[in-house]
C-alpha cells in the first residue's frame, strides 16, 4: 500500500486523524519522573538508559523509522513531544506494521538485579487498528541464549487490563505504561515478547534497579520460553489452537529469525498429542508431506527440514486431524533447531471443535474468504467440502496471478461452478500498470523543469491505460467473476498532490471549465472508473456473461476516495457497492464501530449495497466470538456480504465462528438483502440495538458489549401484528410481541448479544 505521512501504513485509509486533546495519565512508579516530552531518570535508576535495543523482526513502519535511530529511540531517556497522542508521527519512536508476534531486546552490559520494567504503546484506537498488543511476555536471561517467561500481560486473561491499569479503546488516542513490577530477577539480557495489531508504536522502555535481596536468576522465576534474540523460533497466533475434527481446516504459524540467520537452515519439530495428526500444510518450503513421522511414545513426532527464510508472520498453515471429541483438550509440544542452537522444548493448548453442516446456504449473500488465492484455497484438502459446510458462497482469486491454461485450474474452477460457488476476482487495477511500465515517464505527472513526479498521473490516457483496462476485462471475464473488488491506493489520503504542478494536468484542467482542482480530480476518477466499468462490461457481454457486482475498496457514499474516486457519481451505474474498511482487533469498541460504519454507508443507499472488507486476524487476533459478533454486526447494519484482507490468518476458530454467524444469519437473508434498517428500536436500560425490517419480518441484533447492564432488558419493537420472536443462534422461543404489547423481556446471558428473528404468527 502506498501511504503518507498522513495515513497509518497498514490501516489502509479506513479513518481520517484527527487530533486528540492531550491526556497524561499517572504513568510511571517510584523514582522514576516523568515530564510531558522529557523522560528524566539517572543512569543508576535506568539500566536501560543510553543501551542498544535489538528486534525481530525490524521495526517496520516508515514515519517513526526516519532517521534510523530504532536501535536507541526506546532508551534515550525521552518521551514523544507530541502533546496530541499520535506517536506514529514522531521519528523519535519505533513502530511495527502488521507485525504478528515481534520481539526485542536490551543487554545491560553485565548482570543486574532488575527490579521492574515499564514500556509504553500507543493505544485508544484513533484508528480502527492502532491498539495496544494483544499480549506482552517479559522474558530475562543470564547468557543471552536461555530466556524464560517472567511475567506477561494479555487480553485473553480476562482480568489483565483492570490488573495492569489500562484504559479501554473509545477511539481517542492514548499512550500508557505496560508496567511489570516486582520482577525482581537477576538478568543481563531483558526482553520483550508482543503480538502486535494493525500498527503498534512505543515511545520508551525503562528497567528500574531493584534490590539484591529480592532478585532471583530467570530460572527460578519463569519457564523457558522460546526468543529469537539470537536464534530461530516459530510461533502461533493465538494462546489456544484449535483443530476440527468433522471437516479439514487450517492453522497458520509465524516464524522469527534473528538477524543474521536469514540463510541458516533449520528444523521444526512437532510432537502431537494421542489421537492427532497433521494431513497436509507446511512451513515455507517445507511441506507436510515431506515431514519426517517417527512415533515418540504416545505422540506423532513430526519434523520438518527447511532452508533459510526470513521472520514471517505467516510462514506456512498447518492442516490438523483428529479422532478426538469436540471439546477434548490437550497439547502439541514443539522445538526449532539450527547449527549450533536450539529453542526450549515448548507447547501450546489444543482443542477440538466440530463445526455443523450449514443447513441451508444462504443463496443471495457474498460469504467467502475475500482476499484469499486459488493457489492456497486448492492447496487446502477438500477444500470445496469446507466451504459447503462453512456456508460460503463464493470462492475467490487473483485472476490477474492466475494460470487459466492449467487443467488443474481448470478443473477446480468447474468443480467450484458445479456445486454453486460464485467466483470472486480481486485486483489492483492502475497498479498493474505501474508495476510493469515504472520506466516509462509519461505515465507520471510532468513539471516545467522536464522532471516527473512519482505517482500516476491523473490525466494520464495513453497506450498503457488502454491496454490496462482490457487487461482487467479479460481477466474479469476469464474468470466468469461474478464479483470484482478493486484494490486502488495510488495517492495516499491527499489524492494526486503532483496535479496542482503537472503541466498536463493543469492544461486539461484549463480547457475542463471547472473552477477548482477537486472537481476537476474527481471528473478524472470518474472518467477512469467508467471506463474500467464498461471495459468490464463489454468483455462480459463476448462471453455472454452478466456485469459482476463491482466495487472498489473503502469506495463509500457521500465522500469520494482519496478526494478522487466520485463514489455518489459511480453507484449504481459503474459501481454496484460501497466497500467501508474496517481493520480492526475487535474488542468491544470496534464491534460496535463495525456495525456504525456499515450502517452509515446502508443509511445513505437505497438498497443493502454494502460490502465492508474487515479482517480475521491481520490486525490483531481475537476470539472466535468476537468474530462472529463482528460478522453479525455487518449484516444487521445492511450489509449483503463481507470481504476479508487478508487471506494469512484464517485458523480453524475464526471459520467455526464465520460457520456460526452463516448459520445465524441464513433464515433471515431475505431481510438484510431486501429490507430497510430498523428504526423506532428501543432496550431499558440503554443497550445497543442494531436491525433490519422487510415487511413484517425483523431480524434484530440487541449487544451489551461492555457489560454495563447484567440483568434483564425490556426490549421495545415496533412491530404491526401478533409476532414470534426467535433466537437465531439457539432457535428458542422467546415469546410473542403485538401492537399493542411491543415490549420483551430478554436477558442477554455471557454472550453480550443475542440475534434475534421476529416474525409475524400466521
Amino acid at each position: 500500500m502506498n501511504q503518507t505521512d498522513g495515513q497509518v501504513a497498514g490501516a489502509r485509509g479506513s479513518f481520517s486523524m484527527k487530533k486528540q486533546t492531550a491526556c497524561w495519565l499517572p504513568l510511571w512508579r517510584a523514582a522514576i519522573c516523568l515530564q510531558i516530552g522529557c523522560f528524566s531518570a539517572s543512569a543508576a535508576d535506568n539500566l536501560a538508559l543510553g543501551k542498544p535495543v535489538a528486534f525481530t523482526p525490524a521495526p517496520s513502519y516508515g514515519l517513526t523509522a526516519k532517521g534510523d535511530t530504532d536501535a536507541t529511540d526506546l532508551t534515550d531517556g525521552k518521551l514523544s513531544a507530541r502533546m496530541d497522542n499520535q506517536l506514529w508521527f514522531d521519528s523519535a519512536c519505533v513502530g511495527w506494521s502488521y507485525p504478528g508476534l515481534a520481539q526485542l531486546s536490551v543487554d545491560l552490559g553485565k548482570t543486574e538485579f532488575v527490579g521492574e520494567v515499564s514500556i509504553r504503546f500507543q493505544g485508544g484506537s484513533p484508528q480502527a487498528g492502532v491498539a495496544f498488543p494483544g499480549w506482552v511476555d517479559l522474558l530475562a536471561s543470564l547468557d543471552g541464549e536461555s530466556f524464560f517467561k517472567i511475567a506477561s500481560y494479555s487480553k485473553w486473561a480476562p482480568d489483565d487490563r483492570a490488573k495492569f491499569g489500562l484504559p479501554q479503546d473509545q477511539g481517542k488516542g492514548w499512550v500508557h505504561p505496560l508496567v511489570f513490577a516486582d520482577a525482581n530477577v537477576q538478568a543481563r539480557y531483558l526482553g520483550l515478547s508482543f503480538y502486535g495489531t494493525a500498527l503498534n508504536v512505543s515511545d520508551e522502555l525503562v528497567v528500574t534497579r531493584g534490590r539484591a535481596s529480592l532478585a532471583k536468576k530467570p530460572d527460578v522465576l519463569g519457564m523457558p520460553a522460546p526468543f529469537a534474540r539470537a536464534g530461530i523460533s516459530i510461533y502461533w497466533h493465538k494462546p489456544t489452537l484449535m483443530f476440527s475434527r468433522n471437516i479439514v481446516t487450517g492453522n497458520p504459524v509465524g516464524v522469527l529469525v534473528a538477524p543474521g540467520l536469514e540463510r541458516q537452515p533449520f528444523e521444526v519439530v512437532l510432537d502431537l498429542p494421542e489421537g492427532m495428526d497433521l494431513i497436509s500444510g507446511g512451513f515455507g518450503n517445507a511441506q507436510a508431506g515431506a515431514a519426517i513421522k517417527t512415533r515418540v511414545g504416545n505422540m506423532t513426532r513430526c519434523t520438518f527440514n527447511i532452508k533459510g527464510m526470513t521472520s514471517q508472520k505467516a510462514a506456512g498453515t498447518l492442516y490438523f486431524s483428529g479422532d478426538w471429541q469436540a471439546g477434548q483438550r490437550g497439547k502439541i509440544q514443539y522445538l526449532t533447531w539450527w547449527t549450533n542452537g536450539a529453542t526450549p522444548k515448548c507447547s501450546i493448548d489444543v482443542e477440538a471443535v466440530e463445526i455443523p453442516q450449514c443447513p441451508v446456504r444462504p443463496k443471495r449473500l457474498m460469504l467467502g474468504l475475500g482476499w484469499h488465492s486459488l493457489g492456497a484455497a486448492m492447496s487446502w484438502p477438500n477444500a470445496l467440502d469446507a466451504f459447503e459446510a462453512i456456508g460460503f458462497t463464493t470462492v475467490p482469486l487473483f485472476a490477474r496471478w492466475t494460470d487459466f491454461s492449467d487443467l488443474k485450474v481448470q478443473s477446480f474452477l468447474d468443480e467450484c461452478r458445479r456445486r454453486g460457488f460464485q467466483i470472486v476476482n480481486v485486483d489492483s487495477p492502475l497498479h498493474h500498470m505501474l508495476a510493469q511500465h515504472k520506466r516509462d515517464r509519461t505515465i507520471y505527472c510532468q513539471f516545467a523543469d522536464g522532471s516527473v513526479g512519482t505517482a500516476l498521473c491523473p490525466s494520464y490516457r495513453g497506450p498503457h491505460f488502454e491496454a490496462e483496462a482490457r487487461r482487467l476485462a479479460a481477466e474479469t471475464a476469464r474468470a466468469r467473476a461474478s464479483y470484482l473488488t478493486c484494490d486502488i491506493e495510488l495517492w495516499g489520503w491527499r489524492g494526486p498532490a503532483d496535479s496542482a504542478k503537472c503541466t498536463r494536468c493543469q492544461a486539461d484542467f484549463r480547457a475542463s471549465g471547472h473552477k477548482d482542482l477537486s472537481a476537476w480530480q474527481q471528473e478524472k476518477g470518474y472518467e477512469i472508473w467508467k471506463r474500467l466499468s464498461e471495459s468490464v462490461r463489454q468483455a462480459m457481454e463476448r462471453s455472454g456473461l452478466p456485469m459482476p457486482d463491482m466495487g472498489g475498496y473503502d469506495f463509500r457514499p457521500g465522500s469520494s476516495y482519496q478526494s478522487f474516486w466520485p463514489f455518489d457519481r459511480l453507484y449504481p451505474g459503474h459501481m454496484h457497492s460501497s466497500q467501508v474498511s474496517t481493520y480492526t482487533p475487535l474488542e468491544p469498541y470496534h464491534l460496535a464501530l463495525v456495525g456504525d460504519e456499515v450502517r452509515r454507508d446502508r443509511m445513505k443507499m437505497p438498497r443493502s449495497d454494502v460490502l465492508p472488507w474487515i479482517t480475521p486476524g491481520d490486525a490483531g487476533t481475537f476470539p472466535g466470538e468476537a468474530f462472529r459478533l463482528a460478522l453479525l454486526e455487518c449484516f444487521v447494519n445492511g450489509a449483503r456480504g463481507v470481504y476479508f484482507w487478508s487471506g494469512r490468518v484464517w485458523d480453524t476458530e475464526t471459520l467455526a465462528a464465520f460457520a456460526r454467524a452463516i448459520r445465524n444469519i441464513a433464515p433471515v437473508e431475505d431481510v438484510i438483502v431486501d429490507g430497510e434498517l430498523l428504526e423506532g428500536a428501543e432496550a431499558a436500560p440503554k443497550i445497543r440495538i442494531s436491525g433490519m425490517r422487510h415487511g413484517g419480518r425483523m431480524v434484530v441484533l440487541a449487544a451489551d458489549y461492555d457489560l454495563a447492564q447484567p440483568g434483564m432488558i425490556q426490549l421495545r419493537l415496533p412491530v404491526k401484528r401478533a409476532s414470534q420472536v426467535i433466537d437465531l443462534d439457539t432457535g428458542e422461543r422467546l415469546g410473542t410481541m403485538s401492537e399493542s404489547n411491543p415490549v420483551l423481556n430478554l436477558a442477554l446471558g455471557p454472550a453480550r448479544a443475542r440475534l434475534l428473528m421476529v416474525q409475524p404468527q400466521e
